[in-house]
This record gives C-alpha cells, structure tokens and sequence, in this order.
C-alpha cells in the first residue's frame, strides 16, 4: 500500500470518517473536527435563541461544534472538507459554506487531479517556450509536472497565485505562482496552450487552481477567528 495515500477509518461522536494513517499526509483541502460547545453551557439556540427544554431538543453543528434547535439545524450533507462517509447535521449558518467545498471536492478538485497541457518559459519573459502536463498529486499535497524537469511543488509553500486575464477580451490568459524552496523564492509562469480542447481544460484547471487556494485562504482566516 502507498504509505502516502494509506486510510483509516475512525469513528468520532459526529460520525464515521475516512482519513490519512499519518497526519503528516493529510489533504492541504482537509480540516479538523471542530470541538463541540458543551451542552451544559448553552441554555438557548444559538442562532433563533429559543430556549431549550423539554420539547426543544439540543442538536450540534458538525461544522461549526455550535448547539442549535432542530429547525436551525435540521440539514443533513456530506461534509466532505473533515471526510465524513455519511451526510451529517449542518446549521443554517455552515449550509451555504458547506456547499461551495462539496461543489470545490466534486468539480474542482477532480479537474486538479486529472491536469491539463499549458506553455512553460524556463525564465518568465524569455521567447520560446515549452509544452507541460501540470496536476495535482493524489494526496494533494503537491503540484506535479510531466514534459520538463521542474521538481514538485509543496502546495504549503505556495505563497501567492495570480491567474491573468487577456486584455481584449477577459478570458483567462496564464497563471504566475510564486512559492518557497526551502528560504529561496521561486516563481513559476504558466500559459494557455493552443488548441481548442487544450485551451478549455486549461482554463477549467486554473479556475480549479484559484478555488483550491480561496479554500485553504478562508481556512485560515477562519482558524484566526476562531482564536
């Protein structure tokens, strides 16, 4: 078995999930279980602030760990970001979030992993160029590049991506990615490829690529918060 993409199933108080035997291997796209507010501590619904009783059952968020009414969380989805077998309890709030990753797991992610062919210059400005199939690693935790000798890149040390437009007419024109090699600052130029089915599922993978990152982005925004 690859040790990379090896799997445990775990069953926690929320459910059943399928995840990474080392955690040192987990998805970038992966995050953890949030830690459940206590019932003894919530009195009222967290969003309609009914008060709980008899008749007025607590129920958490498996997103968020919040205590809601049943009407405020009656939802059930497939939570795909913390890699649950089965749909789980989602409060109003978590639904719409919730949402755009399954959309992010089932359209992008797929577009990431199967790749795409696009024009590489070895030095950004140069002439001549090169054509590259680019993909996501299947443990996704690196991009991978077939046609030149670029090594893998850590998706953890991309500091920033920038998708361009054409100018005439706003289509998607290239991607430059910079990213660290150890404390070296490397950048990276992609272009669209000629060729009409060559071109779409390039611009299909960049769109992909820009998700991934708006994904990992608002992670850590929500990390911070939560702090």
């Amino acid at each position: 078995m690859d040790v990379f993409n090896a799997k445990k199933l775990i069953r926690s108080k929320s459910g059943l999930r399928i995840v990474a035997t080392n955690e040192e291997f987990t998805s970038p796209f992966v995050v953890q279980e949030p830690i459940w507010v206590p019932d003894k501590e919530i009195t009222h619904c967290t969003h309609c602030m009914v008060r709980f009783g008899f008749t007025t059952r607590k129920h958490h968020c498996r997103r968020c760990g919040k205590i809601f009414c049943s009407c405020c969380c009656e939802t059930k989805m497939e939570l795909q970001r913390m890699c649950f077998i089965d749909p789980v309890r989602v409060c109003l709030k978590c639904e719409p979030q919730t949402r755009a990753e399954n959309l992010f797991f089932d359209k992008h992610l797929k577009l990431l992993l199967n790749g795409a062919v696009f024009k590489y210059e070895s030095k950004i400005g140069a002439s001549n160029y090169q054509l590259l199939h680019c993909k996501l690693s299947q443990d996704h935790r690196y991009l991978l590049f077939d046609g030149v000798k670029i090594a893998p890149v850590d998706i953890n040390q991309i500091v920033s991506i920038v998708v361009k437009k054409d100018e005439l007419n706003g289509g998607v024109k290239s991607l430059v990615m910079d990213y660290l090699v150890g404390d070296e600052k490397k950048s990276l130029k992609l272009d669209i490829a000629c060729g009409a089915q060559v071109e779409k599922a390039g611009i299909n993978w960049l769109t992909a690529i820009e998700e991934a990152f708006r994904l990992i982005d608002r992670s850590g925004k929500q990390e911070k918060s939560d702090d």
